[in-house]
């Protein structure tokens, strides 16, 4: 038995390829997602066998979305849906075991999930690994940080993001007038945002450099930041990165 999750924008499409999955005693569709949080959210919480992901979303690129999807359902497959078929090579580089056009056929259903039964064990553990080779090569900027609130996954622009900071084990994400929790260690995010303009300023401390608002020096030498919207919070800076703070703000 497959577990499915569907991803999809559209009603009708999800209507109509869950009508066409039920005539496929194997398969089982476990969960349903309009946009691309919602997707993550159920991908980690029931981790299906296969994903069937539309390439054209609202809120992310499907393109984009499988990347942080395989790393929410480590044994998930992915099967991009999309009414263009320009888009098949892409999806066939960056993994996809297979695509669907729309209109959705049964014929086309019947024989991808015929190719994804084929698969024994080792075949299906070997076709993951690609998977996650290509996609770990791929060119994508993914400008989405996926973070939690509430017991819900939350898709954050990059460029919404305040600060972030560590403290008792776990890493907070400050935006304007909320905080969420990120599922993974400081040194992760560092890495994740290199090509943003967010800086460590400080071992516990990641800010973006566009949200400071002031610099205020402090004692034995050292300084702390004033972020906008959030006047009461005062980031330290280390020492060793007072140099590289002063020539980003251009101050001598």
């Amino acid at each position: 038995m497959l577990n499915i999750l569907i991803v999809d924008d559209e009603l009708p499409a999800r209507d109509e390829l869950r009508y066409l999955l039920s005539f496929t005693p194997e398969v089982a569709v476990v969960g349903e997602a309009d946009h691309a949080a919602t997707a993550i959210e159920l991908a980690a919480k029931l981790q299906p066998d296969v994903i069937f992901l539309d390439i054209n979303m609202r809120d992310m690129n499907g393109l984009e979305a499988a990347v942080i999807l395989r790393k929410m359902a480590a044994q998930a497959m992915i099967v991009f849906a999309t009414a263009y078929d320009e888009y098949a090579l892409q999806a066939f580089d960056i993994g996809a075991v297979d695509y669907i056009l729309k209109p959705f056929e049964q014929e086309r259903i019947t024989k991808t999930i015929a190719r994804l039964e084929s698969y024994q064990q080792e075949e299906w553990r070997a076709a993951v690994k690609r998977i996650d080779t290509v996609l770990n090569g791929s060119s994508f900027q993914i400008r989405k940080l996926p973070v939690e609130k509430l017991g819900k996954i939350v898709l954050l622009n990059y460029s919404d993001i305040i600060y972030a900071y560590a403290q008792a084990g776990r890493v907070a994400i400050v935006t304007a007038g909320e905080e969420f929790v990120y599922n993974g260690a400081l040194c992760e995010l560092e890495e994740r945002m290199t090509d943003s303009h967010m800086l460590r300023v400080h071992k516990s401390y990641l800010v973006n450099m566009d949200k400071v608002r002031e610099v205020v020096p402090w004692f034995k030498g050292t300084y702390w930041l004033k972020v906008e919207h959030c006047p009461q919070a005062e980031i330290p800076v280390s020492k060793s990165q007072i140099k590289e703070i002063k020539c980003i703000l251009g101050l001598k």
